[in-house]
């Protein structure tokens, strides 16, 4: 069985695969949008609902890859908690979505 420290490791490194990857999927998602309008545009889908449905779907993409960024977001505060009334917290990230925190970040 793993130790707490091991463990807290453990779930920090999860919670920053998780981020790193949202945050690529939400930014690969909204250049899919784009290129989907693109086609739609270059005539690539041909009847007008076919091409307003495959449009809605590319744009609600990155809508639904955020809200699974939220839902880690609001489990990675929930468990940093859990750590921190525990004794077992460790620094706090510089990077939140793949955005840098200007002076390091805090909880």
């Amino acid at each position: 069985m793993p130790s707490i420290e091991e463990t807290v490791a453990a779930g920090v490194a999860a919670q920053a695969d998780i981020d790193k990857h949202l945050t690529k999927a939400y930014r690969a998602a909204q250049r899919l949008a784009s290129i989907t309008e693109d086609g739609v545009e270059l005539g690539m889908v041909v009847k007008a609902i076919a091409a307003k449905q495959i449009i809605a779907e590319a744009r609600e993409l990155p809508g639904m890859i955020a809200s699974a960024a939220i839902a880690a977001a609001n489990l990675h505060a929930k468990q940093t908690k859990i750590c921190q009334d525990a004794g077992f917290d460790i620094a706090p990230p510089a990077t939140a979505g793949g955005i840098s925190i200007l002076g390091g970040g805090d909880r």
